[in-house]
């Protein structure tokens, strides 16, 4: 069973300019009615298997709110634990969207028998691999498990992770967020990873900035007057120097903007997964961190909201309990707020122009995979 949805986009066009983006977001997940009744730790340790992406983000979001509507403790070191498994989860999904879009773009085989293949292959097995480092034999997202000491396997999993990266994305001295535009595009013309061959073709057709929605006022000028929420790597990585040389006065972000805070935040997460299994080592056996606000209603159920940062966004789970049973679970998912009708595709959508049909559906595609790497997804034409 799977419970993740599809996007549908209409793009309505004048020629090669987009003049409106109708955006119909996956149905909101209404996971209520089929868990309501089931015991809570059943519910839990099994959401990851309801998800084909983001599973390890929609468990950890899970199992912290189940956690503090049950009422257990959580153990520092395992809440450490399972926000690496996040870390690893969300690199290997910039990963294999970089290598991806380069097949797709720059024209590299991606198949089982190429380099290139290979290579995602080796990135698609990190968040398991590291799983089964931290909690050997067990479920790490059963509310109140513990995890152990990470062993050599852990560490040779973020070695692993750290080499992937600088294959596909970066390796240098200085720190690509660091990079101004000129560094940028001098690195990207080197074409010395996969990364490099993405990013050249993007900035020598002149598509730095499609998808810029003040770059035109389109069909849905009202859209640059809205707030839209975008809680994407973007918006974690929007004060890197890189990421901010693509930005508007404004803030707003076109296809280089959204495609630099994904090679940002993929050349940082292995630094952060090697820094985070130091860290389990030095924290004290037993001690428990607070765990998320309780709430009680008039009836005497208790219910929690907790988050995950996924690779496409912020992920909330909302559990209300009643005698430790499910009466209700609710999820928002970032792709419902991202591809809301007036969220931040469609304003981008919108603003994309191109001489020819086929360059606005390559925009289009790159558009939206930059704004999220896993949703599944319907572009049309009219």
């Amino acid at each position: 069973m799977s419970v993740d949805g599809r996007v549908s986009i209409d793009l309505v066009c004048d020629g090669g300019r987009v003049v409106e983006a109708i955006v119909m977001p996956p149905r909101p997940i209404a996971l209520g009615p089929v868990v309501r009744g089931r015991p809570a730790r059943e519910v839990v340790s099994v959401i990851g298997s309801l998800f084909s992406v983001c599973g390890i983000a929609q468990s950890a979001a899970s199992v912290e709110a189940a956690e503090a509507a049950l009422e257990i403790g959580t153990d520092r070191r395992t809440k450490q634990a399972r926000r690496l498994l996040v870390f690893a989860e969300t690199l290997r999904e910039h990963l294999l969207r970089v290598g991806l879009d380069t097949a797709s773009l720059a024209g590299e085989p991606a198949d089982g028998k190429s380099a290139h293949g290979k290579t995602l292959r080796r990135a698609m097995a990190l968040p398991q691999r590291l799983k089964q480092a931290l909690f050997p034999g067990g479920n790490a997202f059963v509310p109140g498990v513990c995890v152990g000491m990470p062993g050599a396997e852990a560490a040779e999993t973020a070695a692993e992770a750290s080499y992937l990266t600088q294959s596909v994305v970066y390796e240098g001295e200085k720190p690509l967020g660091e990079m101004d535009r000129d560094a940028f595009a001098g690195w990207a013309m080197e074409r010395s990873t996969v990364a490099a061959r993405l990013i050249a073709p993007v900035l020598a057709r002149g598509w730095a900035m499609i998808g810029h929605p003040e770059t035109t006022n389109g069909g849905n000028g009202h859209f640059l007057k809205e707030a839209s929420a975008d809680t994407s790597c973007l918006a974690r990585q929007a004060g890197a120097p890189l990421v901010r040389a693509f930005l508007s006065e404004n803030g707003g972000a076109g296809l280089a903007a959204r495609l630099a805070a994904r090679l940002v935040e993929a050349s940082k997460l292995p630094g952060q997964i090697a820094g985070e299994l130091a860290a389990l080592r030095d924290v004290a056996d037993g001690s428990e961190v607070p765990t998320c606000e309780v709430f009680r209603d008039e009836n005497g159920g208790r219910f929690a909201t907790a988050s995950a940062e996924a690779a496409r966004g912020r992920l909330e789970h909302r559990i209300v309990l009643n005698d430790d049973r499910i009466a209700d679970y609710a999820i928002t998912a970032p792709t419902s707020i991202h591809f809301a009708e007036s969220g931040i595709a469609a304003r981008s959508l919108s603003a994309l122009a191109a001489s020819r049909r086929e360059d606005l559906a390559v925009q289009a595609d790159l558009l939206v995979r930059a704004i999220d790497p896993c949703v599944g997804y319907d572009v049309r034409f009219r």
